[in-house]
């Protein structure tokens, strides 16, 4: 079974994964892929080098947070090469339970593979604490990183399932797995 999980940032997808991942799940996290192929895929670089002028993701997130229009010409580019690694990801491990944590629910690599999709969900008071935590950033600066998500509904609209990880333990998160196995799993 390939499980999809999704959500705007800072809503859980990566702590619900790692406890998927403890129960023997194998994981594709898509940001640390995207991560990988920034160091080392020199197409990527050089189309993001061509439209943006760098491939740090720093300078880009300024550069789309001054300009919002340009998230999706950085989708466009960056979508493709992780979708083929999702791909490859999916084909080495057929037959395995899988978990996809992805941020952005794509219909091909994604939407299309997934038999389940888990949405993760919590205040944006929430989001915004756990993003200056996680970047050492101010309030405003994490808005800004969310306001350059896609909205929360668009979200629940492709969700079989809904997990508020609000002031979710990880031994609730484990519950929750084992709920999911005994409902959706064939033994």
């Amino acid at each position: 079974m390939i499980i999809g999980i999704t959500g705007q940032t800072a809503t859980g997808k990566t702590t619900l994964s790692n406890m998927f991942r403890k129960l023997g799940y194998t994981v594709f996290d898509a940001d640390k892929v995207y991560n990988i192929l920034l160091k080392s895929n020199n197409n990527l670089q050089k189309e993001l080098l061509t439209n943006f002028g760098s491939f740090d993701k720093k300078i880009i997130l300024k550069l789309i947070t001054d300009e919002p229009s340009l998230i999706n010409n950085l989708n466009e580019i960056t979508h493709k090469y992780v979708i083929k690694e999702v791909l490859n990801f999916i084909n080495i491990n057929n037959g395995q339970k899988i978990v996809l944590d992805v941020p952005i629910p794509v219909e091909k690599g994604f939407l299309d593979v997934s038999q389940i999709i888990i949405v993760t969900t919590c205040s944006h008071q929430e989001q915004i604490k756990r993003l200056m935590n996680r970047y050492n950033i101010n309030q405003i600066q994490a808005d800004e990183r969310i306001s350059l998500q896609k909205p929360i509904d668009k979200y629940l609209t492709i969700a079989d399932i809904v997990v508020n990880t609000q002031n979710t333990t990880e031994k609730e998160l484990i519950g929750f797995i084992k709920i999911f196995e005994n409902t959706y799993m064939l033994h």
